[in-house]
C-alpha cells in the first residue's frame, strides 16, 4: 500500500454525495470512514467494497456481504515408515459471490517442499520432493483432463470450467505426496514414530470481495487464509498409532481399547488432570485396537482448516473445564508429548488456565471449541483446536507460547482474518497474551518480557507501518511490525480505555465478525463502534505511520518546594506515561497518563511533584513501555 499517495477527502458522511461523484472519487482514492470519526487512508479495493455494499463504514458487514464456502470430505492413508501420504478429497463448493468464476484456484501447500517451488525459508536438499501428485480431478463427476490445470508452486489453476454466481459444484481430487523427514516447517516428521501433519490436502483458495482470488503463494514464512467449511476426515494409519486432530473423534470405541476410551470420556467430564496414556502404557501396548490399520474418523463444523498428529510413542495428559456457565459446556485440554520431555508436564495446566482466562476474563466469551490439543513438535504454530509447540527448556517460554498459541483459536480461526496479507490482525492479539496472561496463569514464573525488537529497530530504514502487507516484511523489524508493535498498541489502548470498555469493544468485534473475514478497516471501525468513541487518530498513528515510541524527561525544575517535570514525546507513537518519583525515605510515587493524552496533538505533558520528602530520582517507563532512547528517561538529583 502506498500510504503517501492516499488522500482523505470525504467529509463526515456519504449521504450528500451523488453516486456519480462517489464513483469518480474512488478512481483516485478510497478513504474508509468510521461513523462520527475522522477518516483513515485505505486502498482502492476496500473503497470499492464499501461502494458495493459488501463492507460498511460502521465496522459491520455490509448489507451485500458474502463469502464462499467449501465443505471437505477427506480420506487419507498415512504410512509413517515410508513417509507417504495419499488419499482423496471431495469438496462441495458454493460460489456465493456475484461473479462468475472462470478460473478456479487451489492451494497445494505441501509444494513448499517441491524442488522447483520458490521459498523464503530453508529446506534441506534431502527434503525436496516432486510435490503433490494430482492423480485425477473431477468436477460434478466430469473427469477433467490434466491439460486444464496448471501448477505454479503452491498454487494450482483450473481453467476451462466456470462456476456461476450461487452455483454449487463438487470437486474430487485424488492426490499423493511424500512427507518431509526433516526441514520441519509447520508440518512433517517430528521424530521416529511421531508426525504433525498440516496443510496436507488440496483446497480451494479464498475468493473474496476485496482481492478476488487469494493468489499469494505460500513461500514458507507467511501464514494462511482459508474459507470456513465443515470437515469430515478419515485417517488410516498403522494399528499401533494414535491420532489427534481438529474436530471430534467420532469412532472412539472402534479405534481405542475400552480402558482408554473410558479415560478419554472421564477427562471430558472432570477438572482434574488424567493420564490417558502413560509411558508404562506405551511399553505394554494394546492402547488401540489390535489390527493392521485403524481408520480414525473426525468431524469439525465451521472451521477454516484441519490438521492432525500421529504417534505411537507419545504420552497424553488431559483435563476439561466448564467454558460456558449457562450451558455447562466443557472443553477438553490435552498435552500430547514425548515422555522424555519433562518440561511438557506443566503444559496441560497452563493450557487449561489459558482457556479459563479466555472464557471468563478476556475477552470473556466461551471458548468456541470442544477441545484444545497441544502436541510436542518442532515449531510454535496454531491450527483449529490444535497446537504444534516445541518442548521449550525455559518455563517462561512454555507459559508464554502456550498462552500465545491458544489465543490464536480466536484469531484467525473463530474470527477469520487474512493472516497471509495482514498477520498483525492475529499475531498482535496472541503476542499481547504473552504478557497479559502470564501473571494470571503462572504468577510464580518470572516474566521479564523482552521489548528489544521494538526498542532497537523502530525508526530504522527496515521499519515500516504495521499496515504493510506481511509478504512485504523482511529484515530486522519484521517481528516488531507484525507481532510486538501491534501487541503494544492494543495493550496501551486497553490501559487508556480501561479494562471494561476495552473488553466490550473487543467482544463487539468478535461477535460481529465471528465466522467471517474482516479486514483491518472492519477491525478499526468495529472497535470504534464497540468502544463508543473515535479512535481513528490512534489507529492512524500506530498502524498507518512508522510508529516510533519515544518519551523523554526533557526538564526538571524546582520552585518553592515543588518540582515541575516535563515529559515530551520526540517519537511518533502514542504511548502511555508512567513517571516514578523516588524519595529519600525509600518511598515512591507513580504518576500515570494513558496514551490518550496525546490525542489532541500535544507534544509535552507537565507533572508537579512535592519535594517533601526530598526527591532523589525520577524515572520514566514501566516493564511494557517501549522506548528507543531510554537514556533520557531518568533524572537524578544533583549533588552539591
Amino acid at each position: 500500500m502506498d500510504i503517501s499517495a492516499v488522500k482523505t477527502i470525504f467529509a463526515n458522511s456519504f449521504r450528500f454525495m451523488s453516486r456519480f461523484a462517489f464513483v469518480c472519487i474512488l478512481l483516485f482514492v478510497a478513504p474508509f470512514q468510521s461513523a462520527m470519526a475522522q477518516q483513515l487512508p485505505t486502498d482502492r479495493h476496500t473503497g470499492k467494497a464499501v461502494a458495493n455494499g459488501t463492507r460498511s463504514v460502521n465496522g459491520a458487514p455490509g448489507n451485500a456481504y458474502w463469502q464462499n464456502k467449501g465443505d471437505y470430505d477427506i480420506d487419507v492413508n498415512v504410512n509413517p515408515v515410508s513417509c507417504q501420504l495419499s488419499g482423496t478429497v471431495r469438496i462441495d463448493y458454493v460460489n456465493n459471490s456475484p461473479d462468475t468464476l472462470k478460473t478456479m484456484l487451489f492451494k497445494l501447500y505441501p509444494n513448499l517442499y517441491k524442488g522447483s517451488s520458490m521459498r523464503n525459508t530453508q529446506i534441506a536438499t534431502a527434503d525436496l520432493s516432486n510435490g503433490v501428485q494430482v492423480n485425477s480431478l473431477t468436477l460434478d463427476d466430469r473427469a477433467i483432463d490434466s491439460t486444464q490445470w496448471r501448477i505454479n508452486g503452491t498454487n494450482m489453476y483450473l481453467r476451462g470450467s466456470s462456476v456461476l454466481p450461487r452455483q454449487r459444484v463438487r470437486i474430487q481430487i485424488s492426490f499423493a505426496y511424500s512427507l518431509n523427514k526433516g526441514s520441519f516447517n509447520r508440518t512433517g516428521r517430528i521424530t521416529d514414530g511421531a508426525y504433525f501433519i498440516a496443510y496436507f490436502f488440496p483446497r480451494i483458495a479464498v475468493y473474496d470481495d476485496i482481492d478476488g482470488w487469494n493468489e499469494y503463494p505460500y513461500l514458507g514464512k507467511e501464514e494462511f487464509y482459508n474459507d470456513y467449511g465443515n470437515f469430515r476426515v478419515r485417517i488410516t494409519v498403522p494399528g499401533t498409532y494414535q491420532v489427534w486432530a481438529t474436530g471430534d473423534l467420532k469412532n472412539t470405541a472402534e479405534v481405542y481399547e475400552p480402558a482408554f476410551a473410558e479415560k478419554i470420556s472421564q477427562a471430558e467430564r472432570q477438572d482434574d488432570v488424567i493420564d490417558v496414556i502413560t509411558a508404562e502404557d506405551l511399553k505394554r501396548g494394546r492402547i488401540t485396537k489390535s489390527q493392521p490399520t485403524n481408520s480414525w474418523q473426525f468431524e469439525a463444523i465451521n472451521v477454516t482448516d484441519f490438521a492432525f498428529a500421529v504417534s505411537n510413542n507419545y504420552v497424553w495428559k488431559a483435563a476439561s473445564l466448564v467454558v460456558d456457565p449457562q450451558t455447562q459446556r466443557r472443553t477438553r485440554v490435552d498435552a500430547v508429548y514425548n515422555p522424555d520431555h519433562k518440561t511438557y508436564e506443566s503444559v496441560v495446566g497452563y493450557a487449561s488456565k489459558t482457556v479459563a482466562q479466555m472464557s471468563n476474563h478476556f475477552p470473556g466469551l466461551p471458548f468456541p471449541y470442544a477441545h484444545m490439543t497441544l502436541v510436542d513438535g518442532l515449531d510454535a504454530m496454531e491450527y483449529p483446536m490444535m497446537v504444534n509447540m516445541l518442548p521449550f527448556a525455559d518455563e517462561k517460554d512454555i507459559v508464554e507460547f502456550t498462552a500465545h498459541e491458544i489465543f490464536h483459536m480466536l484469531f484467525p480461526f473463530y474470527v477469520g482474518t487474512n493472516e497471509t496479507k495482514y498477520s498483525f490482525m492475529d499475531e498482535g492479539w496472541a503476542t499481547m497474551m504473552e504478557f497479559l496472561f502470564h501473571p494470571l496463569i503462572a504468577p510464580t514464573v518470572n516474566i521479564d518480557y523482552d521489548l528489544s525488537s521494538v526498542n532497537e529497530y523502530a525508526g530504522l530504514a527496515e521499519d515500516v507501518p504495521i499496515m504493510t502487507p506481511t509478504a512485504q516484511l523482511y529484515g530486522k523489524a519484521r517481528y516488531a511490525d507484525k507481532d510486538l508493535k501491534p501487541a503494544l498498541a492494543l495493550f496501551y489502548l486497553r490501559e487508556w480505555l480501561g479494562e471494561k470498555r476495552f473488553t466490550q469493544a473487543v467482544q463487539h468485534y468478535i461477535r460481529t465478525w465471528a465466522g467471517k473475514h474482516p479486514t483491518p478497516y472492519d477491525f478499526f471501525a468495529s472497535m470504534n463502534a464497540g468502544a463508543g468513541m473515535n479512535l481513528n487518530w490512534y489507529w492512524k498513528r500506530w498502524y498507518f505511520e512508522k510508529a516510533i515510541p519515544d518519551l523523554a524527561i526533557s526538564s526538571v525544575s524546582r520552585k518553592e518546594a515543588m518540582y515541575q517535570v516535563t515529559v515530551t514525546s520526540p517519537g511518533t507513537a502514542p504511548v502511555p506515561i508512567h513517571l516514578t518519583a523516588f524519595y529519600q525515605d525509600g518511598t515512591k510515587q507513580v504518576l500515570k497518563r494513558s496514551a490518550g493524552i496525546w490525542a489532541d496533538g500535544r507534544k509535552k505533558v507537565v507533572f508537579t511533584l512535592k519535594d517533601t520528602p526530598r526527591v532523589d530520582k525520577i524515572s520514566l517507563g514501566s516493564a511494557y513501555d517501549a522506548d528507543i532512547q531510554p537514556k533520557n528517561n531518568s533524572w537524578i538529583r544533583p549533588t552539591k
